[in-house]
């Protein structure tokens, strides 16, 4: 039984990587026949992997710019996903994906926001839309990100039919789910199914040290940085190529190792990212977010840590109990983890 894995993994988004390497690896540990299908996704390229012209000629000079620090990023990721060995021997695109039938009996939507038809550009190959139906379908810990419109459920409805079984994300896309009378039940994200040691591994050494780390900045998280770095006698460092700023220092990581570096080595971290939150929690940081949406949130009610939104936590005096934290990541990954490989158990016997 050979599975082939449809999520975004050729972007230069670290966590996007993380996701899509912890997932085949895993599956790979437990004994299974798993590569990521190395699809290209026409939209997700339009996205992430091609340069867009501004009308300003001054502005345009600029992204240009910071233009060649993202290709220099998208080369160092794909070497890094591809070091791997994870990845499908053949390339595929929305033309030909349909020929994976050839090569994989069973075909797994991935993690991340596959299904958020805005990010992929209505591409309903993540919804194993070209797999026959004789192929085993799976989807291990998918995302929207958001809501379906009634117009999109009109026609995801009918693929979300055809999966043998179905595990999401987000809570709330579970319920979801569910209230469409399909089963459904609910994963943590690909990355907890890695010990965090595995992680710690990785992560590149740095030479900064004693420093607040800010990751998808926005004016609220950092004048909160600032306040906290003032506080704490801590430097502040934040995740960006944009023009340089008095007082803080601006990094740009341009792989994997790089970033988990510099979450590992920072003091406390500040971010509306998913994935920065994540880390943060495998590398007990103190963490604050001010992003309020269902990915989130959704995490943060499973680790009952409600404090760590700035919303609710506005002095900066919450101190998270990483004891309790660390036993209740525990209990997670151990339940997604089980879930996982029966799943796939059950369908090799029934093979």
């Amino acid at each position: 039984m050979k599975y082939g894995i449809l999520t975004y993994h050729n972007i230069p988004n670290i966590g996007a990587i993380l996701q899509a390497q912890a997932l085949c690896e895993f599956i790979r540990s437990r004994g299974f026949d798993c590569d990521i299908v190395d699809y290209t996704c026409d939209n997700i390229v339009k996205r992430e992997l091609e340069f867009h012209p501004l009308s300003n000629p001054l502005k345009n000079c600029l992204s240009k710019y910071y233009w060649r620090k993202t290709e220099k990023k998208i080369k160092r990721c794909y070497k890094y996903i591809r070091s791997l060995h994870l990845l499908s021997a053949r390339k595929y695109n929305r033309n030909t994906i349909s020929e994976a039938n050839k090569v994989y009996d069973a075909f797994i939507s991935g993690s991340d926001m596959i299904w958020n038809l805005n990010v992929n550009g209505d591409d309903y190959s993540y919804f194993l839309d070209f797999a026959k139906s004789d192929k085993i379908k799976l989807a291990f810990a998918s995302s929207i990100g958001a809501k379906w419109t009634d117009e999109e459920l009109q026609k995801v409805l009918p693929l979300l039919k055809r999966y043998h079984s179905i595990s999401v994300r987000e809570k709330s896309t579970n319920e979801d789910i569910k209230a469409l009378g399909i089963s459904s039940s609910h994963l943590c994200d690909p990355t907890l199914l890695i010990e965090p040691a595995k992680w710690k591994s990785i992560a590149k050494p740095l030479p900064i040290k004693k420093y607040v780390l800010v990751y998808f900045p926005t004016k609220e998280l950092i004048k909160k940085a600032e306040q906290y770095a003032k506080s704490h006698s801590l430097a502040v460092v934040i995740i960006s190529q944009g023009i340089p700023t008095f007082g803080v220092k601006k990094v740009w990581p341009k792989d994997p190792p790089e970033w988990l570096g510099l979450f590992l080595n920072a003091d406390a971290v500040f971010t509306n990212s998913f994935h920065g939150i994540l880390f943060s929690f495998y590398f007990e940081k103190q963490v604050w977010t001010a992003n309020y949406g269902n990915r989130i949130t959704s995490i943060l009610e499973s680790l009952n840590l409600p404090n760590c939104r700035l919303d609710i936590d506005k002095n900066l005096t919450n101190s998270i109990d990483y004891k309790h934290c660390r036993e209740r990541l525990f209990q997670i990954r151990e339940k997604s983890q089980e879930y996982i490989v029966k799943t796939l158990a059950q369908i090799k016997v029934k093979k």
